[in-house]
């Protein structure tokens, strides 16, 4: 995906999110005022951008269209918008008004507004080819089924973007590693459980209570990102249990912890459940568990080049920008600290976290009060995350050359 379809694309999804925040659009009658952002799921179809209702419980699926689209891939559009319906409950084809010298919104109006009608819940945006912000709603979702009971849609990801909790590019490689070999037919059952069972947690973890770093598929050891130290698991849980436990509890409540069977809270599923929804957010992994094609071609940059080679970070980097929409926080990122020169990183944070808030951007926390410095370190990992990648510099400059050069790598 080039950086300017990005751009665009952002562009036209937040003037989109504001027309529906501001009551100025509304669905159904009068819905949108409580929409937020949310992240998409890798499954088949999958949507450029979707909102949540909470308070109508509505989930709303987004196709965009650039201008450099063909007039048949207009068509496929139409034909996506109402694929979408199968996960969510109103879609949106968001297409340009000029394709080719041709006049595409004309065509679109007339069969959204003939053919269509309010058969289906899908509705059409028409933007400015000049300008994206400047936006039309030439059909809308005037209509819901309620008539009879339907199923319930929930957003896969309350975020929009991929959030990263010190996940190293190694270990990430490691656990696309074992969701290939699911995909083969070299085990059957969850792949993460797979790799903490036979990777993650040394073997004889539960006699001696020595931890071991996390080797890559070469035998390398995995460093973390911020320090590069070997990476271990349970370096904080087993001195914590031995200072509480007696010594005869101590097998015992470490098993606990990294059972992988265990359904509730322990160490193992905190675990999972951040290194998995980030899997699942940038799209190599499906609901399933199953490695997505974006996900088995990446796996196989790693396997050929290494996992900690230009290239495999390289790419990894693009789908972290682009699937993941962290190019839309970098952008977001760049907005507020030239508006605010003076402001150090920390600071412009708290405003972006703020105004994300504010816009609909992120779920709104009714306990947090506009203006305080967030206690929760807002993009904490995000940062580190883009410091290793080279997205920013030891001042959190954010480095656009390189961000252009990864968003103009060829696809795989």
């Amino acid at each position: 995906m080039a950086l300017n379809h990005h751009v665009l694309a952002k562009a036209t999804t937040d003037a989109i999110l504001q027309n529906f925040k501001s009551a100025i659009w509304k669905y159904n009658g009068d819905c949108g005022a409580d929409f937020y952002r949310v992240g998409t799921s890798a499954d088949f179809p999958s949507p450029d951008a979707a909102f949540y209702d909470p308070k109508n419980k509505k989930l709303a699926s987004f196709e965009f269209k650039p201008a450099t689209e063909t007039k048949r891939g207009m068509l496929t559009g139409v034909g996506q918008s109402i694929a979408y319906l199968k996960n969510c409950d109103l879609a949106y084809l968001i297409s340009p008004h000029i394709i080719d010298g041709f006049n595409m919104g004309e065509f679109l109006t007339d069969v959204y507004e003939n053919q269509i009608g309010n058969k289906v819940p899908v509705g059409l945006i028409l933007y400015d080819n000049n300008n994206p912000n400047n936006l039309t709603l030439a059909h809308n979702v005037d209509e819901l089924s309620t008539s009879k009971a339907v199923h319930i849609h929930k957003p896969t990801a309350d975020r929009f973007w991929a959030k990263h909790q010190d996940l190293p590019i190694a270990m990430f490689h490691l656990l696309l590693h074992y969701y290939y070999l699911k995909k083969v037919g070299m085990f059957e059952g969850d792949a993460f459980s797979a790799c903490w069972n036979e990777r993650m947690i040394p073997e004889n973890i539960l006699d001696d209570f020595v931890v071991k770093p996390v080797k890559d598929i070469s035998g390398n050891i995995i460093g973390t990102l911020q320090t590069n130290k070997p990476l271990t698991f349970l370096e904080k849980i087993i001195p914590a249990i031995q200072k509480k436990e007696p010594r005869d509890q101590w097998s015992v409540k470490l098993r606990h912890a990294i059972d992988a069977t265990y359904i509730g809270d322990n160490y193992y599923n905190s675990i999972r459940k951040n290194y998995v929804t980030f899997l699942k957010h940038i799209q190599v992994v499906d609901s399933e568990g199953c490695l997505t094609d974006s996900g088995f071609n990446l796996y196989h940059v790693g396997l050929s080049n290494g996992p900690t080679s230009k290239l495999f970070v390289d790419y990894f980097t693009r789908e972290v920008l682009t699937v993941g929409h962290h190019l839309d926080l970098l952008l977001d990122i760049d907005s507020i600290s030239q508006k605010y020169p003076d402001k150090d990183i920390d600071e412009v944070l708290t405003i972006l976290e703020t105004e994300y808030e504010l816009k609909g951007y992120i779920k709104r926390n009714p306990k947090r009060i506009a203006g305080d410095e967030s206690k929760t370190g807002f993009l904490k990992y995000e940062k580190i995350l883009w410091q290793s990648l080279g997205l920013m510099d030891s001042k959190y400059n954010i480095s656009w050359k390189r961000i252009t050069e990864i968003c103009s790598l060829p696809e795989l």
